[in-house]
């Protein structure tokens, strides 16, 4: 005789097998046998549906708690499975429309999510591509890799754009690397190449310091030293160490040509040759030419004359201190309009494209900003030097005979001094910064007028 069919709110029991009825587009399902008795059965079940509810409740809560939410859909989903396959006697349905308004809350969640990591990683994308068209590696490679870093803490954009943003983004990334290795491949090649020059030069003046035919090797020095401005860029310790070898060699020889012959006489020739006051306007001239350029290099062009004057102040006295201050001035309007366009350039990758007007406008906006900047930490150094001068004094006023107080003082001053010459080169490349400004501003307003009159006729 068989057994009844005992009947549940949401199961069976049959035959001595315990059944879950079918919900949604579960067909019904043994999930267990009858052990002891089939109310201990049920029981067991509806405790064990007890186990699957608190597991859907505690998802709920970390969701609600959560800061990205969008991380929990994948265990909801996994949360699914769990329940078609959990054995249990229980409100499934009910569970399984929590799961759903938490999957409809959470893919909101995460396509609002992918709008916005759309912008962020175009305008990191936009920010490789600037700078690929005008790498800098010695100054922006800490950039590159934050950008990086960023892209990869970005969430994903929406299917559509992602595998064309990850393509692109990574592809801008890999093009940065391999301009860095050529760049440096290339510099290297070029310094090996630069130093075989100078040493060229040197091994030459060697061979002439002690020469009798003073008048010719007068004339071959004088070449090796024009040689010598042209040799290329080598790194400054190098630099510095062959330049002494040089200038020893020189200094050797004409000594030599001194004794050889009357060194009045010898200056008026050099004079008389015009090395000095037509080298010294030449630098000048040149440096004055790249003021508020917008064509790239200007500042390593720059720093290039700045060695050549430095060669020149090493080779002659009594240079021309009017042309030195024209020249300096060209050289720090040229280091601030530079820093002025790398600034803007970061913010308009393409504002070479815009209008003039627009343009001027742009860095008139940003070196007023640069200029506030400047000042804001100008009056800060300002008020530290007056910290530390009363600081200074106070101590001072202990015992003046102790050694160790008076060695601290002394280095107290030297920091104080220190921070005053570093003050008065912030206030200089402040002036300078305000002296562009007129310019732009000037050269603004006269635009503007150009075209009101344009207009009136």
């Amino acid at each position: 005789m068989e057994n009844p069919t005992i009947h549940h709110e949401y199961g069976y029991i049959q035959d001595d097998k315990v059944f879950l009825k079918g919900y949604l587009n579960f067909p019904d399902r043994q999930i267990g046998v009858v052990k002891e008795s089939p109310e201990a059965s049920i029981k067991y079940f509806e405790r064990r549906f007890e186990i699957a509810q608190n597991k859907v409740n505690e998802l709920e809560r970390l969701i609600s708690e959560a800061q990205n939410k969008g991380s929990y859909l994948m265990k909801l989903i996994h949360m699914r499975k769990y329940l078609s396959e959990f054995d249990g006697l229980g409100d499934f349905v009910a569970l399984f429309d929590k799961l759903d308004k938490l999957e409809a809350l959470l893919r909101n969640l995460i396509a609002a999510n992918r709008i916005k990591n759309l912008e962020i990683k175009r305008a990191l994308l936009s920010e490789i591509t600037a700078i690929i068209q005008a790498p800098e590696f010695k100054d922006v490679t800490n950039e590159v890799r934050e950008l990086k870093m960023k892209w990869i803490k970005t969430g994903s954009a929406p299917a559509e754009y992602e595998e064309e943003l990850e393509r692109s983004f990574n592809e801008g990334i890999k093009k940065f690397f391999e301009l860095k290795k050529q760049f440096y491949k290339a510099r290297a090649k070029a310094i090996k190449e630069n130093l075989r020059n100078y040493r060229l030069i040197i091994e030459k003046a060697e061979q002439l310091k002690d020469s009798d035919d003073f008048e010719k090797a007068f004339e071959e020095f004088r070449e090796l030293q024009k040689n010598w401005k042209t040799a290329g860029k080598i790194p400054h310790k190098k630099a510095t160490k062959l330049w002494e070898r040089f200038k020893n060699i020189n200094d050797y020889f004409f000594q030599r040509y001194k004794n050889y012959k009357p060194y009045k006489e010898k200056y008026a020739e050099l004079d008389a040759l015009g090395i000095r006051n037509t080298e010294q306007k030449r630098l000048c001239y040149e440096a004055e030419k790249l003021v508020n350029s917008d064509k790239e290099g200007t500042a390593e062009i720059a720093k290039t004359l700045l060695m050549d004057w430095k060669k020149l102040s090493n080779t002659f006295k009594c240079l021309d201190e009017d042309i030195y201050n024209r020249f300096r001035n060209a050289c720090d309007k040229i280091f601030e309009y530079n820093y002025l366009l790398r600034v803007v350039k970061r913010k308009y990758p393409n504002i070479e494209l815009k209008p003039r007007e627009d343009k001027l406008r742009i860095k008139t906006s940003f070196m007023r900003e640069l200029i506030r900047r400047d000042e804001r930490e100008y009056q800060l150094a300002e008020t530290n030097i007056q910290k530390t001068l009363a600081s200074a004094k106070t101590n001072a006023s202990g015992n003046p005979n102790n050694k160790k107080k008076a060695k601290i003082e002394k280095e107290k001053m030297m920091q104080i001094r220190n921070m005053q010459n570093n003050l008065q080169v912030q206030k200089r490349k402040i002036q300078v910064k305000k002296t562009i400004l007129a310019d732009l501003e000037a050269e603004l307003r006269s635009l503007k007028s150009g075209l009101r009159n344009k207009n009136v006729r």
